[in-house]
């Protein structure tokens, strides 16, 4: 059984999501746990949704009201 990962709201967005780039194999940074990302609701055009409540990866999903 393998887990499928958790599928955020339709409205969340980041500017990540805008780009496109692949990753360079020579590259010889290491992984930073830090996300840095700063995500917005297309609902309010915020960082929080239309609950008043962050918009964010981790609590965009299934069960909050706003999500789609």
């Amino acid at each position: 059984m393998s887990a499928s990962p958790a599928v955020s709201c339709a409205h969340l967005r980041h500017k990540g999501m805008y780009v496109l780039a692949e990753p360079d194999e020579h590259e010889t940074s290491y992984y930073d746990r830090y996300d840095a990302r700063v995500f917005w609701c297309t609902c309010t055009q915020k960082p929080y949704g239309p609950d008043g409540n962050p918009a964010h990866a981790e609590t965009c999903r299934d069960g909050r009201d706003c999500c789609k």
